[in-house]
């Protein structure tokens, strides 16, 4: 039997697994509470508001972080839940603890994370199978549905405790957005060569991802190349040199990070070596 399922908001990931899970033989979408989708959007029925939502076996809350608990409220308030209904959220960072109104109705509760980038929906829609997600709930029933919805979107579960979730998806953000920012700052050094805008992002994203396809296969450690690691401090006082002072404090941070990491390939002189070039600024080479 089809599982009937709602989404609570219409953002790019709402909209994508609305997209996904309305193909699923498994899976009826039948809500979407969106103010800018219009009617029948993927097949469903749009609306405004969840006053007039029928009863489902799953509610996805697709809001921004912000919004889920006062979504749960609204839907405790205004919805008739079960205890065989399951409401989840789709944060990282926010636990099942959000979703204390619809456990207090009897309902269960649960949070389903993927770990997927979500530019726009069109490239969401054709790259988020295949990818992990994190799961979160009490009970097993819980864990079994959403599963089952991992499965349903192609993508590969794995339980998250909800005493480790912030911690986790610091981890992510770290990971994702301070790579963006790093490439950024990366390729503003180039901007004084006056090289084709494609051709910096080219060189930047290149060797980003040449290093990435290394993490896929050797440990941070020993995935690490580059002056720090050989222990070139002479290389790393020449970056300092031709940098403006702003550069040079975004790179001594980046810089340091690297040499902790590096310490334990190198021998102790070489790690004092980089050191003092880090801690004191420009060095004359």
């Amino acid at each position: 039997m089809k599982k009937i399922f709602h989404i609570v908001g219409a953002g790019s990931v709402g909209q994508t697994f609305a997209a996904l899970l309305s193909r699923h033989p498994d899976w009826q979408l039948s809500h979407i509470i969106s103010n800018s989708l219009p009617p029948n959007a993927f097949g469903a029925t749009v609306l405004a508001d969840m006053t007039d939502l029928p009863p489902a076996d799953v509610v996805i809350i697709a809001t921004p972080d912000n919004a889920i608990e006062a979504t749960a409220e609204r839907l405790a308030r205004e919805v008739e839940l079960s205890p065989q209904t399951l409401v989840l959220h789709l944060s990282g960072a926010q636990t099942i603890q959000v979703l204390q109104a619809v456990t207090a109705q009897g309902a269960l509760a649960g949070s389903l994370h993927p770990v997927f980038a979500f530019a726009n929906v069109e490239h969401s829609v054709a790259h988020l199978a295949g990818n992990l997600c994190a799961i979160e709930a009490e009970q097993a029933q819980a864990v079994e549905i959403l599963q089952q919805l991992a499965n349903a979107l192609g993508l590969t579960a794995f339980v998250m405790p909800s005493e480790y979730k912030a911690r986790y998806h610091a981890a992510l953000s770290a990971a994702s957005n301070f790579s963006v920012a790093l490439a950024a700052f990366a390729q503003n050094l180039l901007v004084p060569l006056a090289l084709p805008e494609t051709l910096s992002r080219r060189l930047i994203g290149s060797l980003m991802q040449q290093s990435i396809d290394n993490l896929g296969s050797l440990p941070p450690l020993q995935a690490l190349t580059g002056p720090i690691v050989r222990g070139d401090d002479s290389t790393v006082a020449a970056h300092l040199a031709a940098m403006t002072a702003e550069e040079q404090a975004a790179y001594r941070v980046w810089a340091q990070m690297t040499l902790n990491l590096a310490a334990a390939r190198l021998d102790k002189q070489s790690v004092e070596k980089v050191q003092a070039v880090l801690n004191s600024g420009i060095k004359s080479v």
